[in-house]
């Protein structure tokens, strides 16, 4: 979801901080980020408010020297700028893209022309700013960044970094008066902590700054001396260079004086048209956005009746009133794949289908009886983090746009659930308690795992099977990962539910090979399903630990192996691949008659190196074909790691995951074109923007 005014909604620090602010006197007061919004693609400024009459900076009241550094020749901003222009710039003086060139382009503050510069004249506005150039500062464009994420400063590899010197160092030339400053951390290559000061007085310590994470501070300092200094820097480095400061943006605000006449202006400014109302035909914003916006609207509109309210009312209505509307989501109409981007469906929810598969199938609406074919996209919800909430499903006309069809496959909060909640008395009515008790065992929500699902149709019983990797604590073990096998639920519609049946550990190694897991046989873990022309379906697993892939045929139901273990032929039933490789995240599809897999390392959360395979049957000889990846020079699949790849007319979609282990939720997806050779190699390269062909 966007913000209403752009990528960068301008967030508002609550009132309590502004308060804090206003009793601060000289130095800074810490506002301890409580900013809304949030997020790599929703950055936003603190609304800085809250001084006292004595210390706001008020209209016409600042137009002399504000003391040394200070140009003369440059009116003050209350000076030159009417009420009306304040507002709509929402009082910013400055917004520096850190480490971005001078003309990088982008909404700039009122005292600023240039995106960043070092210290000295302003070419546009004559303003002094800027940082103080170092040896050790390097500049760094990052791709998985947008706007004012996309640039940030860094400390060189080779620098000798001081545990109190070594840091960014900024000035600002602002009328004496009390400011808000938010400084912006993004996507350092690891998490670290940032200490910051303002005014010789440290305002932020030991901020953590997470991984693929924008993290903001806010906090309110006085200026006396016309030269507002801030300092950005780890006391807590040590010798660890992968704690080195970031550095993302900087934005600096004037206080403007809070009165009945000046919320006036913000209801003005604020106004929605009548006709833009919630609705599933016409919503232009989320609906929850729009309510608390409304609400707040209201709320403002009886106070700014009264002429003889507390500044502090109108202040915190003010605030709150400039939250909302800032907080207003549009809902994002799609016309092409934007890689690792916000992605939200036709509700303005992020989509919550991680692990997941794509595929084109012919659905039958529940509600209109209609027909249609459709893209059909199943996934893990992520919405409470590592915390189980069960399979999505979400379908398309055009795989830009996704429409959010439910859970499809619940987890079981409680074992009295499946005897008392009509959705599962009615899913489990032929099964006996003992069934039941299996049932919960291994869909638990608050200890089982289920990761990784995949969705195939089966034209011989008319049935959408569902496998996905299925773990969790045994008898005899605690662990999460203990039980390590596939599970398997079946529906008569994609929409579900889906009954679960049961989870199985599947093929183990011949005696004639090396077990490199032989303690633990025929476990199931990272998996994934082909069905091949002649409709014979396949499950592709990591197994003995991570460390082997197994591929095994499907019977005809597509519900458990063709043949049990103890039965199973080697290279007839079941085959194992690159033995003691530890691969995992198969991805496996037919193409010219041929066969590729492509797969990751096992590296945790974190991203690695892919590699592809070729051959000429599901259960033959596969052939190393190495790294796909094209201009991937950390050798990570651009950051994610595969889940599916699937066809498209005559091209192919690699789909992976960009894992977020602080925040799954906010786990980004990477859609990229694959490409074929002549000879059928296969290759993927990055792009910001693609479109189908």
């Amino acid at each position: 979801m966007r913000s209403r005014r752009g990528t960068y909604g301008l967030a508002v620090l609550t009132a309590a901080a502004m308060l804090a602010g206003c009793a601060a006197g000289g130095g800074g007061a810490q506002a301890g980020g409580a900013l809304s919004g949030g997020g790599a693609e929703a950055a936003g400024g603190a609304q800085a408010g809250g001084a006292e009459a004595s210390g706001s900076v008020q209209a016409g009241g600042l137009g002399q020297d504000a003391g040394s550094g200070v140009s003369e020749t440059v009116p003050a901003l209350w000076d030159v700028h009417t009420t009306q222009e304040l507002m709509a710039a929402d009082y910013l003086m400055y917004r520096v893209n850190c480490g971005a060139a001078e003309d990088a382009g982008g909404e700039t503050g009122l005292y600023q022309t240039a995106a960043d510069q070092p210290y000295g004249a302003d070419a546009g506005t004559g303003r002094q700013w800027g940082y103080r150039p170092a040896d050790y500062m390097q500049a760094v464009e990052d791709d998985t960044g947008d706007g004012l994420t996309r640039y940030r400063w860094e400390i060189g590899e080779d620098a000798e970094y001081d545990a109190e010197q070594t840091g960014f160092y900024y000035d600002f030339e602002v009328p004496a008066g009390t400011y808000g400053v938010t400084l912006g951390f993004y996507n350092p290559f690891s998490a670290r902590t940032v200490t910051a000061e303002a005014e010789n007085q440290t305002v932020m310590e030991d901020q953590k700054i997470l991984k693929y994470q924008l993290t903001e501070n806010a906090f309110y300092t006085t200026v006396t001396d016309g030269s507002l200094q801030l300092k950005v820097y780890n006391p807590d480095r040590g010798k660890d260079a992968m704690k080195n400061p970031v550095l993302s943006y900087i934005l600096v605000r004037a206080v403007p004086e809070y009165t009945a006449d000046l919320l006036k202006q913000l209801l003005k400014q604020t106004e929605i048209p009548e006709n833009v109302i919630p609705d599933r035909q016409t919503m232009r914003y989320t609906a929850g956005s729009y309510e608390a916006f409304t609400e707040q609207y209201r709320a403002a509109e009886a106070l700014a009746q009264k002429d003889d309210a507390p500044e502090e009312e109108y202040r915190g209505q003010y605030m709150a009133l400039k939250e909302a509307y800032d907080g207003l989501e549009e809902i994002k109409v799609y016309d092409s794949f934007l890689p690792g981007k916000k992605w939200t469906d036709d509700e303005g929810n992020l989509i919550q289908a991680h692990g997941g598969q794509v595929q084109r199938l012919t659905v039958t609406d529940p509600a209109t009886g209609q027909t249609a074919e459709k893209w059909w996209w199943v996934g893990e919800d992520k919405t409470n983090g590592s915390s189980r909430s069960g399979i999505c499903a979400y379908s398309s006309d055009d795989l830009y746009n996704w429409h959010y069809e439910g859970i499809v496959m619940r987890n079981v909060e409680s074992r009295a659930q499946l005897d008392e909640e009509e959705y599962f008395t009615s899913l489990y009515a032929d099964y006996t308690p003992q069934q039941k008790d299996n049932v919960f065992a291994c869909l638990d929500a608050g200890s089982a795992i289920i990761e990784r699902p995949k969705l195939i149709f089966n034209e011989k019983t008319g049935m959408y099977v569902l496998w996905f990797h299925a773990d969790g604590p045994t008898e005899t073990s605690n662990s999460s990962y203990a039980a390590a096998c596939a599970g398997v639920a079946v529906s008569d519609t994609p929409y579900g539910p889906f009954k679960f049946i049961d989870r199985y550990r599947l093929n183990t190694c011949p005696p004639d090979q090396e077990d490199f897991h032989p303690q633990s046989k025929g476990m199931a873990r990272d998996m994934n399903l082909f069905v091949d022309e002649d409709g014979t379906a396949y499950i592709i697993y990591s197994s003995e630990e991570n460390l082997t892939l197994y591929i095994s045929k499907l019977n005809d139901e597509y519900t458990y192996l063709a043949v049990s273990p103890e039965q199973a032929v080697y290279g007839r039933d079941y085959i194992r691949l690159f033995p003691g490789a530890q691969r995992e995240a198969p991805a496996l599809f037919a193409r010219d008659g041929g066969y590729y897999l492509m797969t990751s390392g096992c590296t945790g959360w974190a991203p690695n190196q892919a590699r592809y395979y070729r051959a000429d049957s599901v259960l033959g000889e596969w052939e190393n074909c190495g790294d796909p990846c094209v201009g991937d020079d950390n050798h990570t699949t651009f950051e994610s790691q595969s889940t599916c790849i699937f066809r498209v007319g005559d091209a192919f979609i690699y789909m992976g995951d960009r894992w977020n282990s602080e925040d799954l939720k906010n786990s980004r997806y990477i859609w990229l074109p694959v490409a074929f050779d002549e000879a059928g190699n296969m290759s993927i390269s990055y792009t910001d923007e693609w479109k189908l062909p």
